[in-house]
């Protein structure tokens, strides 16, 4: 299944590392649909830029043209502009076909330093194209153009400063800070990004691991690219961030060593079988999350359902993966019929066989990079964490949500430690920080779950028992929900 077109403005790289190449393998590997405007060739290969062949403007507005005026974009990325007849050209079409979701890479310079963008196309960019975008992707060298200032003005402490004044000044709805290139190394081998919004003034930070490796050409055009995709398929910009650097996190990591200079990426480092596929994921859909037990029939289900349980976990122990299979294909069946997101817990392999919405993982369980490398980017994974340290790990990770307690003793998991109300608040307060969503979980019943909700601020809770052994479901459910 392909969702949402991506129309890519850029530039071709003959050597597949980056440009339109890296494009069209990134958009095409989380599921969305890529057409293409060429803006220039450019012979090059791993060592460098040989030549640029500048396409003629009225030739890039016919491709784009083209292309809306048929295929009409869910999202727009623009890439490399090599200059200003170029750059005003393209922000006239975007603002003539009143193209959406419109993603900024502001290439000025190859990976190996050669230009491709000439100096005085930089105000054209800033001026013409930067403010008709949805999110803006400079790294330290292009935001220190964009803004007139020295790299040596973009200092770990300064990063959060400048990307607000990015945002101020580009007037882009986003502005996302790539940290890479930060005049002050991280010492602890990560990377973070920084996410303005200028709406709020609220800046997000996103971690991630810095790979020491010199194949890393075309990580700006995969990471913008794989943003528009996931703005195409419907994600708002938080989780499209998130969900990109994620994606180029082990696209880098298990990068193929292609060249003698700097080498390309591995596109493709998820299961393309399973790439396409997955629910817009909503925090909301957290609120009441129902676990199974052997006790929840499948009629009890399909009543919960009905009474507004919003998503359902099948966390049966039969040791038969057949039999799992058969009980979550069952299972998924009733929650498609009410169009509610069904998880399976732990199992990846029972989750892509009955094409689950995602996993949900024990901290003994495969790791949450390991379980999104078999799901790809589009599943959820939800990760249990009782510490702020966890939650923290869980987000690096790239888990869309935790599971966090237990709130309370438990008979459905012995062995469940006990953090309480106040633990999970804790846990819970850090989750808000970082912008994870938590589900409350651990022995909650009819009786204290408006109480868990109000103490912990959590986005839900997740139940078994006082469902599943309800003599009224429905009235469990209500009361749940109340």
């Amino acid at each position: 299944m392909v969702r949402g077109i991506v129309l890519v403005v850029a530039g071709s790289d003959s050597g597949g590392g980056a440009g339109i190449q890296a494009d069209v393998k990134a958009i095409t590997a989380l599921g969305s649909f890529a057409a293409t405007a060429v803006t220039a060739l450019t012979a090059q290969n791993t060592l460098g830029v040989r030549d640029v062949h500048v396409a003629p403007t009225e030739f890039i507005t016919a491709q784009i043209d083209a292309v809306a005026d048929d295929l009409r974009p869910n999202a727009v990325k623009t890439g490399m502009l090599a200059d200003g007849p170029t750059t005003r050209r393209v922000a006239q079409d975007i603002k003539r076909h009143q193209l959406k979701n419109v993603v900024v890479d502001t290439v000025m310079r190859a990976k190996g330093g050669a230009s491709l963008m000439d100096a005085d196309a930089i105000d054209d960019l800033r001026d013409e194209l930067c403010p008709l975008a949805t999110i803006v992707t400079p790294n330290v060298p292009e935001a220190a153009a964009l803004l007139g200032m020295d790299e040596e003005a973009f200092g770990r402490v300064d990063m959060a400063t400048r990307a607000k004044e990015l945002g101020t000044r580009l007037q882009s709805e986003w502005v996302l800070l790539k940290g890479g290139h930060c005049a002050e190394k991280d010492k602890g081998g990560v990377a973070i990004d920084y996410l303005y919004e200028r709406a709020t003034g609220e800046t997000t930070t996103f971690e991630g691991v810095r790979f020491s490796t010199p194949h890393t050409h075309g990580t700006g055009c995969t990471l913008a690219s794989s943003i528009a995709a996931s703005l195409a398929q419907g994600y708002d910009v938080p989780t499209a961030v998130r969900r990109a650097k994620v994606y180029i996190s082990e696209a880098i990591r298990t990068n193929p060593g292609y060249g003698t200079g700097h080498g390309p990426l591995n596109h493709l480092p998820y299961y393309a079988a399973t790439a396409s596929m997955g629910k817009v994921f909503r925090p909301s859909a957290l609120r009441l999350y129902l676990v199974s037990c052997e006790a929840l029939t499948l009629e009890k289900l399909e009543q919960a359902l009905q009474s507004g349980v919003t998503i359902v976990q099948m966390r049966d122990k039969n040791p038969s993966t057949r039999a799992l299979v058969e009980r979550a294909r069952a299972m998924k069946a009733v929650c498609d019929r009410y169009s509610v997101p069904f998880i399976v817990n732990d199992r990846c392999d029972v989750a892509i066989a009955v094409d689950a919405d995602g996993v949900h993982l024990g901290q003994s369980d495969m790791t949450c990079v390991e379980a999104r490398n078999i799901l790809g980017p589009n599943k959820w994974i939800g990760v249990s964490c009782r510490t702020e340290d966890l939650a923290r790990a869980a987000k690096v990770d790239g888990a869309d949500y935790i599971g966090c307690g237990a709130c309370f003793g438990t008979d459905s998991k012995g062995d469940a430690q006990v953090i309480g109300v106040d633990g999970v608040a804790k846990v819970a307060a850090v989750a808000r920080e970082i912008l994870l969503p938590i589900v409350a979980i651990g022995g909650i019943s009819c009786e204290t779950a408006s109480d868990v909700r109000a103490r912990t601020g959590a986005d839900g809770v997740a139940v078994i028992s006082c469902v599943a052994n309800a003599p009224d479901v429905a009235d469990a459910v209500c009361r749940l929900l109340a």
